[in-house]
């Protein structure tokens, strides 16, 4: 059995706090280890992503860039990066930060998904459903992606290729209203109207 350092701790207590949604106290503690260990990347990420959480998405893009001087290879600080850039509009700078995070960690699913989000925003709608399809080979039961694939299939005019996407994310997550609602719609669009009652 290993025991964690007491920096880890910490850092469990930090994301603890930020889980709970209590941002505030988790940037404030997260702080004060900064001051004790200021060459640790992943304090830094932590504290950009309480800033983000906090609707201060510039500063939080300057604590990632800072996570990202200290341990350049850092997927994770990579990926919010890119969710950041994405909220501020800076789609070109998004898929760059993404393509990193990929370059480093090529089975981050939830860094595909991201990556297709974008893609489809930019009208990449083709390069979108190959970074779906990607995801899904790594974790076919990634229901958001599902989802995703199902929409930009949807855009894309392909409605039954939508529709086998859209049952694969209720199948996967029975509770997932939106895909519901759209999938009902993408049944509608092919006329099967009492599928899209159900």
């Amino acid at each position: 059995m290993t025991t964690e350092s007491p920096l880890q701790t910490q850092i469990n207590s930090v994301i603890a706090l930020y889980s709970n949604g209590q941002i505030e106290e988790a940037l404030d503690s997260v702080g004060a280890l900064i001051k004790d260990y200021p060459n640790e990347a992943v304090l830094y990420n932590i504290s950009g992503a309480c800033y983000a959480g906090l609707g201060q998405p510039d500063t939080a893009v300057k604590r990632y860039e800072k996570s990202l001087a200290i341990k350049p290879d850092y997927a994770e600080a990579h990926n919010n990066l890119a969710v950041t850039f994405q909220e501020l509009g800076q789609l070109d700078a998004a898929v760059k930060s993404y393509d990193q995070a990929l370059s480093i960690k090529p089975d981050y699913a939830e860094a595909f998904n991201n990556l297709g989000i974008v893609l489809k925003e930019l009208g990449q709608l083709d390069t979108a459903v190959k970074s779906y399809e990607k995801i899904l080979t790594i974790r076919p039961d990634f229901a958001e992606a599902h989802f995703n694939l199902a929409v930009t299939f949807q855009e894309l005019g392909q409605l039954d290729a939508a529709v086998k996407s859209y049952e694969q994310a209720v199948a996967i997550k029975p509770d997932y209203a939106e895909a519901h609602n759209n999938f009902g719609n993408a049944l509608k669009e092919l006329g099967q109207l009492d599928k899209a009652v159900k």
